[in-house]
């Protein structure tokens, strides 16, 4: 099996041919200068960034003792869950009990 150089390895003519493919007219659907179709559109906003949940997310600052954090972090990892949905369910559960 021939393994490929790096392109910073390459001379000019190994990244010229390494690289001619991209000379190309691109021929798939959404060709550059021309407007998205509804499906192209679709698909483009499924794949920016993580899906909002509820209204979205806002990012604040928190002090929390580093033991705790460092448990809580183990926590998470044990149930594979984010630090964040934990904070939330956190939340939601102390403001359930004070209801």
């Amino acid at each position: 099996m021939h393994k490929r150089k790096r392109y910073s390895e390459m001379t000019t003519a190994q990244l010229r041919e390494a690289t001619r493919q991209y000379d190309r007219q691109w021929t798939g659907p959404g060709l550059p200068g021309r407007p998205l179709t509804a499906a192209d559109r679709a698909l483009h906003r499924k794949a920016r960034g993580r899906p909002m949940v509820g209204k979205g997310a806002k990012i604040v600052p928190v002090s929390i003792e580093r033991e705790l954090l460092t448990r809580a972090d183990a926590f998470a990892h044990r149930h594979k869950l984010k630090r964040s949905e934990m904070v939330a369910q956190g939340l939601r559960l102390v403001m359930a009990k004070q209801a």
